[in-house]
């Protein structure tokens, strides 16, 4: 374990209130960040910032839950919102990761009006979100729109099948640095809200493992982390640190939303 990273070195329901945290700033001013709206054509971007309202997802505020009926979908701009399957015994895991490279409520988008997953946001920061009803009337008018949803839907699919290899054959270090680099690549800063005690639930580990990763990472000067915050300090020794898993994914995203 060692070796490798030694080598690398030279992100009460509060779903119901999210809205009430937005700024009231009207969505069509703020600058766009979502890559899937920011690739766009002017009149179908201009048909959405119509329905959308911007509001503030915080760290651990929960979208939707599972099996409740999605009302809202969300294009992160800066906020970072997690994909998450509960078990019966309490315990949860992380599915996916979404910030500004995609959107929240892909369930709606395939006529599904709920999801197994519970949606909660991992990173604070914002969102355009539109009323599910709008998205539905909105979708089959905007065929750039339709097409780049249904190339990140196939995205979020070999993503999380991508992700379930690496949390088979990949060591807690590496999968630590490759969540990290992705969270990020969403925020777009290298500082962001994250306690260790979210990170092992996002992860599915216990929080004494990510304890002695984040440890590791940070005595290779790759990332300073406390006070429920992490700083990357060291980008590309992170990258190296990182399993192959982050540019597998990340090369795949290039080729499916960003040539789209």
């Amino acid at each position: 374990m060692a070796f490798w990273l030694a080598m690398a070195a030279p992100s009460i329901q509060k779903s119901a209130h999210v809205a009430d945290k937005s700024a009231p700033t009207h969505p069509a001013a703020a600058p766009i960040r979502n890559r899937i709206l920011a690739l766009l054509p002017g009149k179908e971007l201009e048909a959405v910032l119509e329905r959308c309202e911007m509001v503030t997802v915080e760290s651990k505020d929960v979208v939707f839950r599972r099996n409740e009926e999605i009302r809202h979908i969300y294009f992160p701009e800066d906020c970072v919102i997690s994909l998450v399957t509960e078990l019966q015994d309490g315990d949860s895991v992380e599915a996916m990761t979404i910030g500004a490279d995609g959107f929240v409520g892909i369930a709606v988008f395939h006529r599904v009006p709920s999801s197994r997953l519970k949606a909660i946001g991992q990173i604070t920061g914002e969102a355009r979100r539109i009323g599910t009803d709008d998205f539905r009337r909105l979708v089959p008018d905007c065929e750039n729109l339709d097409r780049l949803l249904h190339r990140y839907s196939q995205f979020v699919f070999e993503t999380v099948s991508q992700s379930a290899a690496c949390n088979r054959l990949h060591v807690i270090e590496q999968r630590c640095a490759r969540w990290l680099l992705m969270s990020q690549d969403r925020v777009g800063r290298d500082q962001f809200d994250l306690t260790q005690e979210f990170l092992a639930e996002m992860l599915g580990v216990r929080r004494p493992g990510v304890t002695v990763a984040m440890g590791v990472l940070q005595k290779a000067g790759l990332i300073t982390h406390g006070r429920g915050n992490i700083t990357v300090i060291d980008r590309p020794g992170l990258e190296r640190a990182s399993c192959e898993c982050y540019q597998t994914i990340r090369s795949r995203q290039a080729e499916l939303i960003s040539s789209a």
